[in-house]
């Protein structure tokens, strides 16, 4: 189920005019382009051997752990991942409202092989199946809660976790590499430690809370982002919701934009950064650690680069506010 078709569904139902399709669709795009390359360079330097950021972001070894991959691809379900004291992956199938143990559905298939569990929704075959399901609106009332419970030791190599219009929540989970996408559903990630981390929506809201990671990746494209933790190199993206980012000492490289939201960045040390700054119609607040540039009409920037040589912040918007400060 791509993206593009939830925003045509969007347009159909009239819950946003052909424009605002066409120009989310257009942020779409170019988002996916962004996304691709940043797959790339992350699962491209993938630091399962580097002792030094195991013990960074884990606290300890990971290589004695049991090591599991996740492929997951839902329609409407809800999802929960979290670590519990189990002995082996437990799969809950509850319902959406009450959370009572419920048959599982003929349409929902689990399997494991070669070390991966799956999990599918597979309801529909063709676009008009998918547009018909939408439309009746049976999708919520059919649609079930699926609990997925972890050994404690346990760590996910390969996570990816995808939805249409449920949500994700991952919960105290260990992983080298975890994704999670959403079209209208929240994302959210809580007490995570991974070396790589990709939270998408596309209306949902994406949150990271006390999460620790080498690299971490957040995008929405209306929703709001919302980051509590500490990471190396962080990019959140936002083209009409708000970026809230609080991150630790951890920090080198941060990079941040929306078009028409507001970006707000708390930092440990924000006076150690390079900056680089800029909106076209909005404001940029700096709280003393900058010197706004205001001689081009309207447009404000900050450009600072005799701080440091390996820690950068880039933060761009069009008509939102920039805002740095300490926390």
């Amino acid at each position: 189920m791509s993206d593009k078709l939830e925003i045509l569904k969007m347009i159909e139902s009239g819950k946003i005019s052909v424009d605002e399709g066409l120009q989310m669709i257009e942020a779409l795009e170019q988002t996916e382009r962004i996304d691709e390359d940043v797959r790339e360079e992350l699962y491209s330097d993938r630091m399962a051997d580097n002792t030094n950021i195991e013990s960074e972001i884990y606290g300890e070894t990971i290589r004695t752990s049991e090591f599991k991959n996740f492929d997951v691809s839902l329609v409407t379900c809800k999802l929960n991942v979290e670590r519990s004291n189990v002995d082996d992956v437990t799969i809950e199938i509850l319902d959406n409202h009450t959370r009572e143990y419920v048959d599982k559905p003929e349409w929902l298939h689990l399997n494991e092989e070669h070390n991966t569990i799956s999990i599918k929704e597979k309801r529909t075959s063709n676009l008009t199946d998918i547009f018909d399901f939408f439309k009746s609106g049976s999708g919520l009332s059919k649609s079930v809660y699926i609990n997925v419970k972890l050994p404690l030791e346990m760590v996910i190599d390969k996570g990816k976790f995808s939805n249409v219009s449920g949500s994700i929540s991952l919960l105290g989970v260990k992983s080298v590499d975890l994704e999670a996408r959403s079209v209208s559903g929240k994302v959210y990630a809580g007490d995570i430690k991974t070396q790589t981390l990709q939270l998408k929506s596309t209306s949902g809201s994406v949150t990271a809370d006390n999460v620790k990671a080498a690299k971490l990746y957040l995008n929405s494209t209306s929703g709001k982002v919302k980051l509590n933790g500490n990471a190396h190199l962080v990019e959140a993206k936002s083209v009409s919701g708000t970026c809230e980012l609080q991150i630790g000492a951890m920090l080198t490289k941060l990079k941040t934009s929306t078009v028409s939201g507001s970006l707000k960045m708390y930092l440990a040390e924000p006076e150690v950064f390079n900056l680089k700054f800029n909106t076209v119609s909005g404001g940029i607040d700096t709280n003393g650690f900058a010197i706004v540039d205001k001689s081009s009409s309207s447009k404000k920037s900050v450009q600072i680069d005799n701080r440091s040589k390996d820690h950068y912040i880039e933060a761009s918007t069009v008509s939102g506010k920039i805002v740095i400060d300490k926390f």
